[in-house]
C-alpha cells in the first residue's frame, strides 16, 4: 500500500505528555482564517496536503479513514507560532468635513508574539480491518491593538467626540471634546482572542484491500475575549455584553467523516468532510457577535497522492472552508446599512434602554466579521532515501476576510493567502519517528477604503436631507498585513 503509507517503525519506546491542555489556554495562531493549515509536522511540511496520506497518527485528524492503515502508535507535536501584522492607517482627505468614524493616522502593530500550538493524537488496531483512536488539538486567532485615538461623528455638533483607542474605547481626549459621551470609557486596547481546542475520537474500518471509511465524533470548546469596542456599546442591542466583559466560554461538537482509497499501486485518494461544529452562545458577547455564537464552519478536503517513482511521492490537495454557514462570522458590515439603520438613529435619539434595532451590533443585519467562503490548493513533494524523508509545499487561497470589510481586517487581520514550508523527517534506528517543518504564511498586503471615515452630506435649506457612506477619494486609506512564521516537530512511536 505504498501509495497511501509508507513502514512504521515496530520497536517500542515511552514518552511522558503532560501539559497539553494546559498549554492550549495560551492562544494559538492559524493561517487559514482560524482553520489549522495542517495537523502535524508532516502535513505541514507540504503546506497543509495530505489528505490522501496515512503515515503518522495526525493522519486521522483530518481524515479518520487513515486509522485502519497505521499501526499501533502515537504522537505529539509542538508548534511555535511567530505572527507579525497589523495596518497603516492614513489621513483623512482634505475636503472631507464629515465622518462617522475614523481612525487616527499612524503605524498599529496588532499581532505579535510567541505562540505554542500543542497538539497529540493515539491510534490502537483492533484487528487486520479496523482501528480506533482519538486525539486533540489546539488553534486560534489574536489579535490586539494598542494606542491611537478615533474621532466619532466629525463634523456634527455636538455629537463630535475625539476619544482614545483606535476604535474610540477609551476616555475623552480632552474634556471638551465629547459633549455626548460616545467614547467608550473602557480598555484603549482594540482586539479579539480566541483560543479553540477539538478533541475528536475515530473509528475506521477497511472495506476492501483498497478502501477504507473513519468515522470521529468531535467535541469543541471555545474561549473568547473582545476589548476596546466600548464606544460601540452605544451602538449595540445589548450594550452592556459588548466588550471587555473577561473571558467567556462555549462548547459543542459535530462529526468528521474520512475515505481513503489506493486507486492503483501508485495512486492514492482521499477525502473527508468535517460537519459545522454547533456551539454554545457566548452570553459575555452576545452584544457584540451575531447570533452569539461562533461555530465552528463547515470543512471539505479531497486529495491524491502519486508515487511517482521509488521514494517520490507528490500530493494535491484541496480544501474548502465554508465560512458563510457560520452567520457569526459571515455577517458582513454594509456601511449605509448600519449608519441608517443604526449610527444615526441612535446618536439622535440618545436613551439608556433604547429600542432594539436590526442594523445595530447583534441584529440579524448588523455588523460581522464579515468572511466568505474559501478554497485553498495545496501542493506537497516529499523524498525518501533510508531513514530520512524530505518534504516541501505551497498552498494559496486562504483569505477569508470579503473585499470592503476594511474595519473587519484592522480589528482581527486574518488575510494570510499564500502558504510555503519545508519539512524533515528522521525514522531512529530503535523505533520512533521525528518530523520537523517550518511553515510560513507569506506576508500580504491589502489596501481598502474605511468609508466611514468620509460622509457625503446633502445640505437644503440649513437641513440635511441626506447622506451617503460609501468608498470615496476622501476616505482614509488602511494597508492590512500579516505574516506568520511557524515551527514544528513531531514525535512519532509505537507504544
Amino acid at each position: 500500500m505504498k501509495s497511501i503509507r509508507n513502514k512504521k517503525p515496530n520497536n517500542s519506546c515511552a514518552l511522558i505528555i503532560f501539559g497539553v491542555l494546559l498549554s492550549t489556554t495560551n492562544p494559538s495562531w492559524s493561517s487559514n482564517g482560524m482553520n489549522a493549515p495542517g495537523n502535524g509536522a508532516t502535513q505541514l511540511g507540504m503546506a497543509g496536503a495530505g489528505t490522501a496520506m496515512a503515515d503518522d497518527s495526525f493522519a486521522t485528524l483530518r481524515n479518520p479513514a487513515a486509522a485502519a492503515w497505521l499501526e499501533d502508535g502515537a504522537s505529539f507535536d509542538l508548534g511555535i507560532a511567530v505572527p507579525k501584522g497589523g495596518s497603516k492607517v492614513g489621513a483623512v482627505g482634505p475636503n472631507s468635513q464629515f465622518g462617522l468614524l475614523d481612525i487616527e493616522p499612524g503605524n498599529y502593530k496588532a499581532v505579535k508574539g510567541i505562540f505554542p500550538i500543542p497538539s497529540y493524537v493515539r491510534n490502537w488496531r483492533l484487528n487486520s480491518r479496523s482501528a480506533i483512536g482519538w486525539g486533540v488539538s489546539a488553534s486560534g486567532l489574536k489579535s490586539i491593538t494598542d494606542g491611537g485615538s478615533a474621532s466619532l461623528a466629525r463634523g456634527f455638533p455636538p455629537f463630535a467626540a475625539r476619544c482614545k483607542g483606535s476604535f474610540a474605547g477609551s476616555q475623552p481626549l480632552d474634556a471638551t471634546s465629547d459633549l455626548m459621551g460616545l467614547c467608550g470609557n473602557s480598555g484603549q486596547k482594540l482586539g479579539v482572542d480566541l483560543t479553540q481546542v477539538v478533541v475528536s475520537g475515530n473509528y475506521a474500518y477497511r472495506l476492501t484491500d483498497s478502501m477504507s471509511l473513519g468515522v470521529a465524533p468531535v467535541l469543541a470548546a471555545q474561549r473568547f475575549m473582545a476589548r476596546g469596542l466600548g464606544a460601540f456599546s452605544a451602538f449595540s442591542n445589548i450594550p452592556d455584553k459588548t466588550t471587555d466583559n473577561d473571558f467567556d466560554y462555549s462548547y459543542g461538537g459535530g462529526l468528521r467523516l474520512g475515505m481513503l482509497w489506493e486507486i492503483s499501486d501508485g495512486i492514492g485518494f482521499g477525502a473527508a468532510y468535517q460537519s459545522k461544529l454547533y456551539q454554545t452562545k457566548f452570553d459575555r458577547y452576545k452584544g457584540m457577535i451575531v447570533g452569539g455564537s461562533v461555530d465552528f464552519a463547515p470543512t471539505i478536503n479531497a486529495g491524491l497522492q502519486f508515487h511517482l517513482a521509488q521514494g517520490h511521492r507528490m500530493f494535491v490537495d484541496v480544501e474548502h472552508i465554508q465560512n458563510e454557514a457560520v452567520k457569526g462570522l459571515a455577517q458582513q458590515t454594509h456601511p449605509q446599512r448600519f449608519s441608517d439603520g443604526c449610527f444615526i438613529p441612535r446618536l439622535t435619539a440618545r436613551s439608556a434602554n433604547p429600542e432594539p434595532l436590526s442594523s445595530c451590533l447583534s441584529g440579524d443585519n448588523g455588523p460581522g466579521f464579515g468572511w466568505v467562503d474559501v478554497t485553498i490548493y495545496k501542493l506537497g513533494y516529499q523524498v525518501s532515501k533510508g531513514r530520512m524523508a524530505f518534504r516541501a509545499g505551497f498552498s494559496w487561497g486562504g483569505n477569508p476576510e470579503a473585499e470592503g470589510q476594511t474595519l473587519a481586517k484592522f480589528f482581527a487581520p486574518a488575510i494570510s493567502d499564500k502558504h510555503a514550508a519545508l519539512g524533515v523527517s528522521w525514522n531512529r534506528a530503535r523505533g520512533g519517528k521525528i518530523d520537523v517543518a517550518l511553515f510560513h504564511a507569506i506576508e500580504n498586503r491589502i489596501r481598502e477604503h474605511n468609508a466611514f471615515s468620509n460622509v457625503d452630506v446633502t445640505v437644503l435649506g440649513g437641513n440635511v436631507v441626506g447622506y451617503r457612506v460609501e468608498a470615496d477619494d476622501q476616505d482614509q486609506l488602511i494597508d492590512s498585513s500579516i505574516r506568520v512564521w511557524q515551527l514544528h516537530m513531531t514525535y512519532s512511536w509505537t507504544p
